[in-house]
């Protein structure tokens, strides 16, 4: 019998590094971003007996709850879907230093665990063959967590790279924003807070953001060397980005 694979969406981009022989990179197409509750819904809808959605994600956040004190306490964890472990940012003076929340700081690293590196094998990418993106955000970095398109640390710094960024013109909204993804309130980076301004890279401030999600937007009238662009371009990251 055939194997069933599952499938994601995905898009190309002229890969951003030099000598890249005219190759192309793909960059995955997400709509949404779910939740425990999201997650426990979905699979409430399947044929199961005697268990309802909030049964399910009360359970689910009790698990959570005690893997996350079993982490403080120095643990690692295990679940076969990711690995977790705590880690130290921050270096220190001498062998004898101490750890000093002033230059330190804890936080926890997660990692893909064996059960989905085979289910990644399982999963297929269908290209959409459209017209090549040839400009805006292709993957941002919290550097606090060291998440890849996916957690904010605010006021932490968020690497932003991508194709065509840099942020010039002489409009009122050219700038870096954060949208909320489900109140649609707009926060935007203040231009101190814009510490790399390049076309390829960004680096800024993450503002002081309440918990949920969030869209990234970027508004330039960059246009590469040539004339700067009559109006301002406005360019959504695919990725929903979340503050815990």
């Amino acid at each position: 019998m055939a194997a069933i694979y599952h499938k994601i969406m995905a898009v190309l981009y002229p890969n951003p590094l030099k000598n890249n022989n005219g190759s192309y990179k793909a960059q995955t197409i997400t709509s949404h971003t779910l939740g425990i509750k999201d997650i426990c819904n979905s699979l409430c809808k399947k044929p199961r007996e005697g268990i309802s959605p909030e049964t399910l994600e009360y359970h689910v956040r009790l698990f959570l709850e005690e893997m996350g004190s079993l982490l403080e306490d120095g643990y690692s964890i295990n679940t076969g879907y990711f690995t977790a472990c705590a880690t130290i940012r921050g270096s220190f003076r001498h062998k004898n230093d101490q750890f000093d929340p002033e230059r330190h700081g804890v936080s926890y690293k997660f990692s893909q665990g064996s059960i989905l590196r085979k289910r990644a094998k399982e999963t297929k990418a269908e290209i959409l063959h459209g017209k090549p993106v040839i400009f805006g955000i292709m993957k941002v970095i919290d550097t606090h967590s060291g998440a890849e398109n996916d957690l904010l640390s605010p006021g932490s710094v968020l690497k932003i790279a991508g194709l065509k960024l840099k942020l010039t013109g002489a409009h009122p909204d050219i700038g870096v924003y954060f949208i909320n993804d489900i109140t649609g309130e707009r926060t935007k980076v203040p231009a101190e807070d814009v510490i790399i301004n390049q076309n390829n890279h960004l680096m800024v401030v993450i503002p002081d953001l309440q918990s949920g999600s969030y869209r990234l937007v970027q508004i330039t009238q960059y246009a590469g060397k040539t004339t700067p662009l009559s109006k301002p371009r406005t360019e959504t990251f695919v990725h929903i980005l979340r503050v815990i």
